[in-house]
């Protein structure tokens, strides 16, 4: 089977050491092909063959057809770059960082709506696009979808241009209007989006999320087979249970976007109260992102708060080993509530992993701490106020530590084994291309 992947960013292991395609693909034994709408080059060990299309190249295609876009091929790519052990230091004052995000929140919904016209205008029909896809005939298109509309414009042309099946995966809110926001320019972009979803559900074979909820709803709302498809994780056969540290490690690796940094900030109050008569608990923080000039100086005030910069996957994976809690943490702000109430963030699934227990900070309304609560996979703290009195009790009885440990190893065991999330996967799109 030629499978063709349609991905807005570059396949690159390196920039997303999380990427969810090396997760689902890993060890794929037919034609991989990955035609992505980004600059930037691929490095991962799963494909050889790309196609590159930019935006550059997207205003260029009504007036110049010869040759527009990249043809990559055979390209391979070799383990070396960042020592698994790295750590990178980043600016803690995020000044510069906080004026790039006021600039963009300001222009960002008249240059997305720009950006969407030039790509729903390009042609690429007769270009070197053409000759990709008639060497390679690919028998089913797989696309990695975050809410674009120049993807929904290329999972389209795509279509027209193989007669391809299409199955497209999706982590975002994509089609739902409950959301909270001001803009004019979002609500109509959104409105148009979800014009072009409903066109492009009429010639999809199936329709992956993240979570059981949006699954349904996209059953009902658009008409289309719809199933979840979790990220996939390693668990070992058997339980081994941890010695419990004392300080209790708790350890959040991961972005500080959605306003998780209040989630952060909230946790390292209250550990400082914890830790008043002596050190019980200590937050280990390691990311990339930049706290406020207010926030480090508050995090470099408290001894229960250790803060770190970004660290590879390889090297969190041996993190979590000396640590004994994994941290995942969701808003409780209504803006990001309703943003990512269906969101299953594939950190949960690493947290799983990790040996550690853990444990889960955000509202009931998200779709990954309803999954985590009902499944009793984590320790779950679902309002702000619970946050002193839940580790609180964590502290005083850390035997809790080791009865989550194995929670979290049989939920990992139960759904998100690796091997099993890609042989469902493989089979679905074999049964698809058969058809």
């Amino acid at each position: 089977m030629n499978l063709l992947l349609l991905t807005e960013e570059a396949w690159n292991d390196k920039m997303y050491p999380n990427n969810v395609m090396t997760n689902w693909f890993g060890n794929y034994d037919d034609n991989l092909a990955n035609i992505y709408l980004a600059s930037g080059s691929p490095y991962n060990s799963c494909c050889s063959q790309y196609f590159q299309l930019t935006d550059k190249m997207a205003v260029t295609s009504r007036f110049m057809k010869k040759n527009k876009g990249k043809w990559l091929i055979n390209r391979t790519f070799s383990e070396k770059g960042t020592k698994a052990g790295a750590v990178v230091k980043v600016n803690s004052s995020g000044r510069s960082l906080r004026y790039l995000k006021y600039l963009k929140a300001a222009a960002g919904g008249p240059m997305r709506l720009l950006r969407d016209f030039v790509w729903l205008h390009s042609k690429w029909e007769g270009t070197l696009l053409t000759d990709f896809l008639a060497a390679y005939k690919p028998d089913v298109i797989f696309s990695l979808r975050f809410y674009s509309r120049r993807m929904l414009y290329m999972e389209k042309l795509l279509h027209e241009m193989t007669g391809a099946p299409v199955v497209v995966f999706t982590g975002d809110d994509e089609y739902s209007l409950k959301q909270l926001n001001l803009s004019p320019f979002y609500w109509g972009r959104k409105l148009l989006f979800r014009q072009e979803l409903r066109r492009n559900a009429m010639f999809y074979e199936k329709f992956y999320t993240l979570s059981l909820a949006q699954s349904k709803k996209i059953s009902e709302e658009l008409g289309v087979a719809s199933e979840v498809l979790y990220k996939g994780g390693e668990f070992p056969e058997k339980f081994t249970p941890k010695a419990v540290s004392t300080p209790v490690r708790i350890v959040y690796a991961g972005r500080l976007y959605c306003n998780r940094d209040k989630i952060l900030m909230a946790i390292a109050k209250a550990l400082s109260e914890i830790n008043k008569d002596e050190i019980k608990m200590i937050l280990h923080i390691y990311t990339k992102d930049s706290f406020s000039k207010k926030q480090s100086r508050l995090l470099e005030e408290n001894n229960a708060v250790v803060l770190k910069g970004f660290i590879t996957a390889d090297r969190l994976k041996e993190v979590y080993k000396e640590a004994d809690i994994a941290l995942h943490a969701e808003s409780f702000d209504i803006r990001y509530r309703w943003l990512l109430r269906y969101s299953f963030s594939t950190k949960i699934v690493d947290c799983l992993g990790s040996t550690c227990a853990v444990l889960a900070v955000g509202h009931s309304e998200n779709e990954g701490i309803r999954y985590l609560r009902r499944n009793r996979g984590a320790i779950c703290i679902q309002r702000k106020r619970e946050i002193y009195p839940v580790l609180s009790q964590i502290a005083r009885h850390p035997d809790r530590i080791t009865l989550y440990q194995k929670k979290a190893w049989e939920l990992g065991v139960k759904a998100h084994r690796i091997e099993a999330v890609r042989n469902k996967l493989n089979s679905a799109l074999t049964s698809i291309a058969k058809k």
